[in-house]
């Protein structure tokens, strides 16, 4: 299965991290909470990779940030589903007599 762009912009933002790239780490999981905002996972997973990146870039108040936006969108957040379609609306027409 190919890489989403989430997966890709996490991927990245690791390994920025991984080279203590502070810059590139919080734009990179920052693309991916973009992405990721409609997956309650992936939303709470970009914010953690920023959290660690805040903290491993010794940031207390984008840490402390990190932290309250977390507990906001594990409480508030949920799943965002596509709507199904209206079966009213896409009844095909009654044949002709």
């Amino acid at each position: 299965m190919p890489d989403t762009d989430y997966d890709i912009e996490m991927a990245h933002g690791r390994t920025a991290l991984a080279a203590r790239d502070f810059r590139a780490a919080y734009r990179h999981f920052g693309r991916a909470h973009n992405l990721g905002h409609d997956t309650l996972a992936h939303h709470l997973a970009a914010h953690r990779g920023l959290l660690t990146t805040a903290w491993r870039h010794r940031r207390p108040h984008r840490a402390i940030a990190q932290l309250t936006l977390m507990a906001a969108a594990a409480f508030f957040d949920r799943n965002r589903q596509p709507t199904p379609p209206d079966p009213i609306s896409h009844t095909p027409p009654p044949p002709h007599a």
